[in-house]
């Protein structure tokens, strides 16, 4: 089984306190989160959909920023 990143659960509780209603994110709130913009983030982050359906889970997100 493999091990979680050092500050993985940290990343995670900040995206929960924040988003705690959201399971699912939109690059809008990835950008609004991680202080960039829009473009940044959906070239930065693995974004599934298309369109105005493009979304991250919060857990995925947490793992990319933590991956650095």
């Amino acid at each position: 089984m493999p091990r979680e990143r050092k500050g993985y659960r940290d990343q995670l509780e900040s995206i929960l306190e924040r988003y705690p209603d959201r399971e699912c994110l939109t690059p809008q709130e990835v950008a609004d989160y991680c202080g960039r913009d829009v473009r940044t983030v959906t070239r930065l982050f693995p974004f599934v959909g298309q369109g105005r359906t493009r979304f991250i889970t919060r857990t995925a997100l947490a793992r990319e920023l933590v991956a650095g």
